[in-house]
Protein backbone atom coordinates (compact mmCIF):
# COMPACT_ATOMS: atom_id res chain seq x y z
CA UNK A 1 0.00 0.00 0.00
CA UNK A 2 1.62 3.32 -1.08
CA UNK A 3 -0.05 6.41 0.81
CA UNK A 4 0.01 9.48 0.04
CA UNK A 5 -0.11 11.43 3.66
CA UNK A 6 -0.80 15.52 3.87
CA UNK A 7 -1.35 17.93 6.24
CA UNK A 8 -2.51 21.28 7.10
CA UNK A 9 -2.49 22.81 3.60
CA UNK A 10 -4.90 26.06 4.85
CA UNK A 11 -6.77 26.27 1.51
CA UNK A 12 -3.28 26.21 -0.56
CA UNK A 13 -5.26 23.95 -2.84
CA UNK A 14 -3.27 24.59 -5.93
CA UNK A 15 0.10 23.59 -4.45
CA UNK A 16 -1.84 19.95 -2.96
CA UNK A 17 -3.25 19.25 -6.35
CA UNK A 18 0.37 19.21 -7.72
CA UNK A 19 0.99 17.09 -5.14
CA UNK A 20 -1.40 14.85 -6.35
CA UNK A 21 -0.92 14.98 -9.89
CA UNK A 22 3.20 14.42 -9.31
CA UNK A 23 2.61 11.27 -7.07
CA UNK A 24 1.73 7.47 -7.61
CA UNK A 25 -0.22 6.42 -4.44
CA UNK A 26 -3.19 3.73 -3.78
CA UNK A 27 -4.83 6.16 -1.22
CA UNK A 28 -5.01 9.85 0.14
CA UNK A 29 -4.59 10.89 4.03
CA UNK A 30 -5.11 14.11 4.99
CA UNK A 31 -4.52 14.49 8.48
CA UNK A 32 -6.67 18.06 9.14
CA UNK A 33 -6.53 21.83 8.22
CA UNK A 34 -7.47 21.10 4.94
CA UNK A 35 -10.11 24.42 5.12
CA UNK A 36 -12.68 23.26 2.85
CA UNK A 37 -16.10 23.78 2.70
CA UNK A 38 -18.34 20.53 2.73
CA UNK A 39 -18.78 20.65 -1.03
CA UNK A 40 -15.31 20.48 -2.07
CA UNK A 41 -14.35 17.95 -4.34
CA UNK A 42 -10.86 17.35 -2.59
CA UNK A 43 -12.78 15.44 0.33
CA UNK A 44 -14.15 12.76 -2.55
CA UNK A 45 -10.55 12.01 -3.14
CA UNK A 46 -8.86 10.96 -0.01
CA UNK A 47 -9.74 10.67 3.73
CA UNK A 48 -9.38 13.74 5.82
CA UNK A 49 -10.04 14.22 9.27
CA UNK A 50 -11.02 17.51 11.44
CA UNK A 51 -8.30 19.86 12.19
CA UNK A 52 -8.46 22.98 14.36
CA UNK A 53 -9.12 25.46 11.62
CA UNK A 54 -11.74 23.04 10.25
CA UNK A 55 -15.74 22.57 10.28
CA UNK A 56 -17.30 19.95 12.16
CA UNK A 57 -18.76 18.09 9.18
CA UNK A 58 -15.07 16.27 9.04
CA UNK A 59 -13.92 13.43 11.50
CA UNK A 60 -12.15 14.04 14.87
CA UNK A 61 -10.17 10.64 14.31
CA UNK A 62 -10.52 7.84 11.41
CA UNK A 63 -9.57 4.19 12.25
CA UNK A 64 -8.19 1.87 9.17
CA UNK A 65 -6.80 -1.02 9.21
CA UNK A 66 -3.94 -1.04 6.55
CA UNK A 67 -2.18 -4.29 5.00
CA UNK A 68 -2.67 -5.54 9.10
CA UNK A 69 -2.21 -2.49 10.77
CA UNK A 70 -4.38 -0.64 12.97
CA UNK A 71 -4.44 2.81 12.03
CA UNK A 72 -5.52 6.34 13.63
CA UNK A 73 -5.95 9.36 11.34
CA UNK A 74 -6.09 12.12 13.48
CA UNK A 75 -4.99 15.85 13.52
CA UNK A 76 -3.48 16.44 16.77
CA UNK A 77 -5.16 18.85 18.65
CA UNK A 78 -7.45 17.20 20.91
CA UNK A 79 -4.24 14.60 21.97
CA UNK A 80 -2.26 17.72 22.77
CA UNK A 81 0.74 16.53 20.42
CA UNK A 82 2.50 20.04 20.73
CA UNK A 83 3.42 18.36 24.90
CA UNK A 84 3.99 15.20 23.09
CA UNK A 85 2.77 11.67 22.41
CA UNK A 86 1.30 10.46 26.27
CA UNK A 87 -2.34 11.47 25.40
CA UNK A 88 -2.38 9.92 22.22
CA UNK A 89 -0.53 7.18 23.00
CA UNK A 90 -2.73 6.36 25.79
CA UNK A 91 -6.27 6.17 23.40
CA UNK A 92 -3.83 4.10 20.99
CA UNK A 93 -3.25 1.69 23.59
CA UNK A 94 -7.01 1.44 24.56
CA UNK A 95 -8.19 1.52 21.27
CA UNK A 96 -5.43 -1.06 19.76
CA UNK A 97 -3.68 1.11 17.48
CA UNK A 98 -0.34 0.76 16.09
CA UNK A 99 0.43 3.64 14.02
CA UNK A 100 -0.93 7.16 13.90
CA UNK A 101 -0.52 9.25 11.09
CA UNK A 102 -1.38 13.11 12.07
CA UNK A 103 -0.75 16.71 11.47
CA UNK A 104 -1.22 20.01 14.15
CA UNK A 105 2.84 21.24 14.67
CA UNK A 106 3.97 21.57 10.77
CA UNK A 107 6.88 19.30 11.78
CA UNK A 108 7.29 16.32 9.86
CA UNK A 109 7.93 13.76 12.14
CA UNK A 110 8.59 9.84 12.26
CA UNK A 111 8.82 7.92 15.73
CA UNK A 112 8.68 5.61 17.30
CA UNK A 113 7.87 5.06 20.84
CA UNK A 114 6.26 2.20 23.13
CA UNK A 115 5.82 0.28 20.32
CA UNK A 116 3.80 2.87 18.44
CA UNK A 117 4.29 4.81 14.67
CA UNK A 118 3.58 8.42 15.25
CA UNK A 119 4.11 10.02 11.51
CA UNK A 120 3.15 13.59 10.51
CA UNK A 121 3.97 14.59 7.30
CA UNK A 122 4.24 18.18 8.12
CA UNK A 123 2.55 20.96 6.11
CA UNK A 124 2.50 21.51 2.32
CA UNK A 125 2.85 25.48 2.90
CA UNK A 126 5.60 25.98 5.81
CA UNK A 127 7.01 24.09 8.48
CA UNK A 128 8.21 25.31 11.55
CA UNK A 129 11.29 23.40 11.57
CA UNK A 130 14.32 26.00 10.53
CA UNK A 131 14.74 24.83 7.06
CA UNK A 132 11.01 26.20 6.59
CA UNK A 133 9.94 24.52 3.58
CA UNK A 134 6.83 22.85 2.64
CA UNK A 135 6.70 19.15 3.22
CA UNK A 136 4.52 15.49 2.67
CA UNK A 137 5.01 12.00 3.12
CA UNK A 138 5.09 8.86 0.95
CA UNK A 139 4.28 5.76 3.34
CA UNK A 140 4.68 2.62 1.98
CA UNK A 141 3.34 -0.34 4.23
CA UNK A 142 4.43 -3.94 2.42
CA UNK A 143 3.26 -6.88 4.63
CA UNK A 144 5.41 -5.78 8.06
CA UNK A 145 7.62 -3.67 6.68
CA UNK A 146 6.98 0.06 6.59
CA UNK A 147 8.85 2.59 4.40
CA UNK A 148 8.69 6.52 5.23
CA UNK A 149 9.64 9.47 2.58
CA UNK A 150 9.41 12.67 3.14
CA UNK A 151 9.13 15.58 0.19
CA UNK A 152 9.62 19.00 -0.62
CA UNK A 153 6.19 20.29 -1.41
CA UNK A 154 7.56 22.60 -3.93
CA UNK A 155 10.20 20.52 -5.67
CA UNK A 156 8.87 17.09 -4.97
CA UNK A 157 12.67 15.84 -4.09
CA UNK A 158 12.92 13.26 -1.15
CA UNK A 159 14.45 15.29 1.77
CA UNK A 160 17.09 13.34 3.89
CA UNK A 161 16.29 12.02 7.30
CA UNK A 162 19.13 14.02 8.88
CA UNK A 163 17.27 17.60 8.01
CA UNK A 164 13.78 16.20 8.84
CA UNK A 165 15.68 14.61 12.80
CA UNK A 166 17.14 17.74 12.56
CA UNK A 167 14.28 19.70 12.57
CA UNK A 168 12.03 17.69 14.75
CA UNK A 169 14.43 18.99 18.21
CA UNK A 170 12.02 21.97 17.39
CA UNK A 171 9.28 19.54 18.81
CA UNK A 172 10.96 19.61 22.54
CA UNK A 173 11.36 23.36 22.25
CA UNK A 174 7.71 23.47 21.78
CA UNK A 175 7.23 20.93 25.10
CA UNK A 176 9.37 23.65 27.43
CA UNK A 177 7.25 26.22 26.10
CA UNK A 178 4.11 24.37 27.07
CA UNK A 179 5.33 23.42 30.79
Amino acid sequence: MRILLISDTHMYNEKMDHILEHEKYDIVIHCGDISVDEDDPHLKKMLVVQGNHDQSFLPITIKKNIDGYHCLITHGQKFDVYRGYDKLSQYMDNNDLQICFHGHTHVPTYIHQNNKIFINPGSVMINRAEYGFGTYAIVEIHQKNINVEFHHADTFEIVDMKIINEGMKILEEFKKLLK
